[in-house]
């Protein structure tokens, strides 16, 4: 049988291919797992004493409006992963000629079903992601920057975790890349617009 680990999740957040608007969704093939799973996503409601609990829980139930939504999805999930298949690589073909820029990848091995449009802007750009995405907010494209990577969080590092920790591949992504616009409802005129944003903010 074929799974991702003991435990995997994904998101359904507004921006995934398949959304519900927000919540998400565990897999794993431990029956007891599952259980654990199925109970803290429910309070921690016991089975023969509803209100009584020996452990906290959390109010993480999916409506069944949002699985609706979910599933609907779902079934056309080719449709959807095509159209941002498409989305890549417009913005591959537009965009491969314009120096300072490092673009999403595919291998043979490896298919990119593009979720999001990332650029990593090379470290001989004058600029970082964060003045990149200011130029291009005036020029009226919003973007959006990578995440930041654990070690740097400060919560974290108030806790006195990843102490003299550097990751410097994350680092540098974190300070370069950025996301383009990559919704459902792009056109090509619209990725046109955005790279001639991206040629005009560099």
């Amino acid at each position: 049988m074929w799974w991702l680990g003991d435990i995997s999740c994904f998101s359904f957040y507004a921006n995934k291919i398949i959304t519900t608007g927000e919540g998400g969704m565990v897999l794993t093939n431990s029956d007891d797992y599952a259980e654990k799973a199925r109970s803290l996503r429910n309070l921690c409601f016991q089975k023969n004493k509803r209100f009584y609990h020996e452990e906290l829980g959390y109010n993480f139930r999916l409506t069944n409006i949002q699985a609706a939504i979910g599933v609907a999805q779902l079934e056309r999930i080719s449709e959807l992963v095509d159209k941002k298949r498409w989305i890549g690589h417009t913005y591959n073909e537009k965009l491969k000629d314009i120096n300072g820029l490092t673009l999403p990848v595919e291998r043979e091995w490896a298919k990119n079903v593009y979720w999001m449009y990332s650029i990593v802007l090379d470290k001989d750009i004058e600029i970082d992601a964060e003045e990149f995405a200011k130029r291009m907010h005036e020029l009226g494209v919003g973007t959006r920057p990578f995440f930041l990577g654990m070690h740097e969080q400060p919560v974290f590092r108030e806790m006195g975790l990843f102490k003299d920790e550097h990751y410097p591949v994350a680092e540098r992504i974190a300070k370069q890349g950025l996301y383009l616009p990559s919704g459902l409802t792009l056109s090509e005129s619209d990725i046109d617009f955005v790279v001639s944003a991206v040629k005009k903010a560099l």
